[in-house]
Formats: structure tokens, C-alpha cells, sequence
């Protein structure tokens, strides 16, 4: 079974599980991605004139899925994927989603489109609160089966798009498109584990009958000021649903590729040696690097930062080993920076930001 026997919006998950594993997957699992998104998604009208259309966006994404693909063969990843697919499609039905489309280890749902609805808005809160409820339900599964914990974030945005079928004669696609779309899809990569992130927008058209936390205001591309964002914690009505509380990392953590060039530390004692590495995601408040060589357990290391990159200035960051794992090309390690000044810290906030956003 070839691609062409699918859709282009199924044959394209493939593609893209195929490019999170940093190899071709054969015809054999390329055909049994796609036709596992082909059981889920939602069949769209084929021909539907584009329209000015008022709707509540959610989209959901795999934290750390990244990693579990390049520790896992993809029989692994499908036994993953096809609960959490299915179970994630069921809660979208079940509150009057459309399944739009799967994004790898993501998924895009509407409401209030293709069919309108007037309440579209706490609809989609309240599905992104039982979503993560599921998740919840997911792990007690894969936790009898000995499998990897999945956790998702989730954001919701709401507004005005432009909605209907694109495309040629030849194929056709129903989708909504617009600065809603993207801001939600912006959200969704800041959302941590377990969170659900909701723009100012949907607090304003909710406020009466949600529960938020913690507000942050972030800089995104294509807009002049700060965007608001709120963590929503449960959905009052018409009964409450509150979001599950999740051991999450202090900030969210971005795809990088950085030389490290560190001195292992010993009993508070920097080592002469110096030793050169690759940093491959970071965060806030930590790193996930690449070394030549393992740390011990709650191992230590220091390494220059330069907060500004014009200026010759450097501030020595100290991080402490999480854990580690060996890998093909030398030995994956979590670390928590332990030390680093107030200058540093903003710069590695600013670039995090800056990845997560753009300029």
C-alpha cells in the first residue's frame, strides 16, 4: 500500500513521524501511520465556498514527543499513537468538535465549523479540560503495559477566520485559515505539560464560567504588543471539569543545535579539562545536551554564556546532571542550571522566546 492510496492529510502524518525519526520509514509503517489517521479524522464537505466564519481553535501537541521517537521503533510509537488519537478524537466529538487535522503528534479541531455553533467558545474550553483528563486516563494504560506517559499541552483561541475548501480540482481541503490559526498554533508550542492556554480573547468571552491561574505576556511575531495568555485550572459550566494538576517543568523547552564546550566540576572543584558537546534542546531553566562521556549521577558542569553576542562579556553557567542515557552518538543528558546570573538568565529566556515566537 502505497501513499497515493491515502489522502494527502493522512499520507502527510507519515511524512512528518518519518522526519521526527531522522530516518525513512518503510512502506510497511508509512502505511500503518496513515491509516490509522485515516480511521479518525473527520470527513470535511468537499466543496464549501470560503466564508467569514467566527470559531474557537484548539490545538493539542505531545510534549517530549521528540524523544520518544528516537528511543522507540515505530510499532512502539504506533501502539502510542492509535489510544491516544482515538481517545482525543472521542473527547472532540463528544463536545461538538471537527477533527481538522493531525499535525505528528498534534491535532487541530474546530468548533463552531464546519457546522456553526453558538457555543463554540466554552465547547472548545471545555473539551481541551477533558482532554487532559484523558490524558490522564492514557497513562494508567500505558503504565499497566509498561509504556512511555504521554502528556499533551493544549491552547484555545477564538475569533474570526476565513473558513471553507482550498485547494484545486484535482484536491480539495476544508480548513480555516487566519491570524487566529496562528496565534493558537504559536500558543500551543509555550504550553507546558499538562496545561491548556487560552488567549485574552477566550477569557473575555468566558470569564463567568472558568476558573484561569497564572497570566503570562509574551511577545509573538505579528503582533505590536504583548500577548496575554491564561492557564486555565477547570470549565464551571454547565458542571465543572478541572484541568488535572501535572508535575510540569518550569518553562517550555525548544529544539536547538549549540556547541557546548564545558569543565566538569568536582566535589565545588572545576576540572582543568575541557570538553566539547552539543546542547539539543533548552529551557528556562535547563538543557537537554549531547557529551563524549558520562557524568555520575547529579554530576556537575560549567560552562561560558555570553548574554549579549556582540559583546566579549561571559557569565559562567553551572548545570547539574538529571539523568542520562547512552546513545549512537555519545550520551544524551538532562541537566538543571544551578547557577546562573540575572543577565544570563534573561538571555537564555530571550532566545527560548525568541524560538518559541520569532522577533
Amino acid at each position: 500500500m502505497s501513499d497515493s492510496d491515502f489522502s494527502p492529510r493522512t499520507a502527510s502524518l507519515a511524512a512528518l513521524i518519518s522526519a521526527r525519526l531522522d530516518r525513512s520509514l518503510s512502506e510497511h509503517e508509512r502505511a500503518a501511520i496513515a491509516q490509522l489517521a485515516e480511521g479518525f479524522l473527520d470527513e470535511a464537505p468537499y466543496s464549501q465556498p470560503p466564508e467569514l466564519t467566527t470559531v474557537s481553535v484548539l490545538m493539542a501537541d505531545l510534549r517530549g514527543f521528540s524523544a520518544l521517537t528516537a528511543a522507540n521503533d515505530p510499532e512502539v510509537l504506533v501502539s502510542l499513537l492509535q489510544p491516544f488519537f482515538a481517545r482525543m478524537t472521542q473527547v472532540i466529538h463528544d463536545h461538538g468538535g471537527f477533527v481538522d487535522k493531525f499535525l505528528g503528534d498534534g491535532i487541530m479541531a474546530l468548533f463552531g465549523a464546519p457546522a456553526p455553533s453558538d457555543d463554540h467558545l466554552l465547547s472548545a474550553l471545555r473539551c481541551a479540560a477533558q482532554m487532559q483528563c484523558a490524558m490522564e486516563e492514557l497513562n494508567r494504560r500505558n503504565r499497566m503495559m509498561e509504556l512511555p506517559h504521554l502528556y499533551a499541552g493544549i491552547s484555545v483561541n477564538s475569533g474570526e477566520v476565513m473558513s471553507g475548501s482550498f485547494g484545486s480540482d484535482e484536491y480539495r481541503e476544508y480548513t480555516v485559515l487566519g491570524e487566529v490559526v496562528n496565534l493558537a498554533a504559536r500558543m500551543e508550542k509555550f504550553a507546558l505539560r499538562g496545561e491548556v492556554l487560552i488567549s485574552q480573547r477566550c477569557f473575555d468571552g468566558a470569564k463567568q464560567a472558568i476558573e484561569v491561574g497564572n497570566l503570562r505576556r509574551l511577545r509573538a511575531r505579528g503582533h505590536s504588543g504583548a500577548v496575554t495568555l491564561y492557564t486555565l485550572r477547570a470549565v464551571e459550566q454547565p458542571y465543572r471539569i478541572e484541568v488535572p494538576s501535572v508535575e510540569m517543568r518550569s518553562s517550555p523547552r525548544v529544539p536547538v543545535n549549540l556547541p557546548l564546550r564545558y569543565h566538569a566540576v568536582d566535589d565545588q572543584r572545576v576540572l582543568p579539562e575541557e570538553h566539547e558537546g552539543n546542547i539539543i534542546n533548552l529551557g528556562y531553566g535547563g538543557m537537554l545536551a549531547e557529551l563524549p562521556r558520562p557524568l555520575p549521577s547529579m554530576g556537575e558542569i560549567t560552562f561560558a554564556l555570553a548574554p549579549e553576542p556582540t559583546t566579549p562579556r561571559y557569565e559562567d553557567v553551572y548545570a547539574r546532571a538529571l539523568n542520562q542515557r547512552r546513545t549512537e552518538h555519545g550520551f544524551q543528558t538532562a541537566f538543571a542550571f544551578t547557577s546562573v546570573g540575572d543577565s544570563g538568565r534573561e538571555a537564555v529566556r530571550r532566545y527560548v522566546d525568541h524560538m518559541l515566537w520569532g522577533p
